[in-house]
């Protein structure tokens, strides 16, 4: 699975801050779950999906030869946290080394591997050396999920094309919370360097938004990308492991 990463900072970086230079940077790294890149207007998408990731990459810079390092969530958020294609036992990881400095360090949302949806509001697979504070919401997509449409009901929600359309505001769903609690602790220690990670769920199945976001996308108007016929002998058996291997879900 693809997290999107991306860094935002201000001034210059814990090693290049001299005694008498600036104050430290405050970070934020944002992580969003299963989110491809070419989903994205910064990559080229015609919809527009993502217009304040496409404001923050328009005043920033942006990586178009950065790849997943795994197959799979864990190794992959593993990663990034090490910036180790692989081997990360026993090296500091980003939170570690921000704590280290003298810089606050928090987690909100996912960061490290979770069961999604099943260990939401939970600290998952996290790395507790990392943060001083660690914040877990869990919103209505969770207290709601017995209202998720499953339309492969043999595979759990996680695993299956499922959704909801639903009720309620962005900031009842977990990655609205999520939000809000990144930006007040931002607000509580903006005074002081600070490492901030804040990982939204979604993209990652099953797909819950409110309503609104659903109407955006009338059914009428999507179409199945095109497929060539063959498009499927050439890949390998291990590909289709966590797939369906059925195309076009029959």
């Amino acid at each position: 699975m693809l997290p999107l990463l991306f860094l935002a900072c201000t001034g210059q970086t814990p090693e290049t801050v001299a005694v008498d230079g600036p104050p430290p940077p405050n970070l934020v790294l944002v992580v969003v779950d299963t989110l491809r890149a070419d989903r994205l207007g910064l990559y080229g998408y015609e919809r527009p999906t993502s217009p304040n990731i496409d404001r923050v990459a328009a005043n920033g810079m942006v990586f178009d030869r950065a790849y997943c390092q795994g197959l799979a969530c864990a190794p992959s958020r593993t990663s990034f946290m090490h910036s180790r294609y692989h081997g990360a036992r026993g090296r500091m990881n980003l939170g570690q080394h921000f704590k280290a400095n003298d810089f606050y360090s928090a987690r909100v949302g996912k960061i490290y591997h979770y069961n999604v949806p099943a260990s939401i509001g939970t600290d998952g697979f996290d790395d507790p050396p990392s943060w001083q504070k660690t914040v877990n919401p869990k919103g209505r997509d969770k207290t709601d999920e017995a209202l998720i449409f499953n339309a492969e009901p043999h595979r759990k929600i996680s695993a299956a094309l499922s959704w909801l359309a639903a009720d309620g505001k962005d900031e009842e769903q977990t990655d609205g919370m999520i939000a809000t609690e990144a930006i007040k602790l931002m607000e509580q220690k903006k005074n002081d360097p600070f490492f901030i990670a804040a990982g939204f769920f979604r993209p990652h199945t099953p797909y819950v938004a409110p309503k609104k976001y659903f109407d955006l996308y009338p059914l009428k108007d999507i179409r199945l990308p095109y497929a060539p016929k063959d498009d499927r002998q050439d890949i390998p058996i291990a590909a289709f492991a966590h797939n369906c291997p059925v195309p076009h879900y029959g």
